[in-house]
């Protein structure tokens, strides 16, 4: 089965009189069916390809695994920072000013009435 794209039948990048069975999964270049690579990772034109996406994929991986607490911890770091910078703003430049969160703002320890 061709591929079809742009109402034309593809062919194949190395074999140009042989039409395209699928294209390739990371640089979408058409291929027949004695040219596919296939791997776990999906159709490709070349190894090369092929390699590319694994490595990318298995480096992702890392990167979600190893990141997680690390991001929820500066999350929390500056969350804390920014209600403290609220509290200051309320406590010493609006004077108690801010009518919905200074309610709240005023019962940090070091910051209240």
């Amino acid at each position: 089965m061709a591929v079809s794209g742009l109402n034309r039948t593809e062919t194949c990048i190395v074999h140009h009189d042989r039409p395209a069975a699928a294209r390739c999964g990371r640089c979408h270049k058409p291929v027949c069916a004695s040219c596919i690579v296939s791997t776990a990772e999906g159709k490709f034109c070349s190894h090369e390809c092929s390699q590319k996406v694994a490595d990318y994929r298995r480096n992702a991986k890392k990167v979600v695994i190893g990141g997680g607490l690390r991001d929820l911890l500066r999350f929390v770091f500056w969350l804390v920072v920014f209600i403290l910078f609220l509290g200051v703003v309320n406590k010493f430049l609006m004077k108690n000013a801010m009518p919905y969160i200074g309610p709240y703002l005023n019962k940090i320890p070091f910051l209240g009435p």
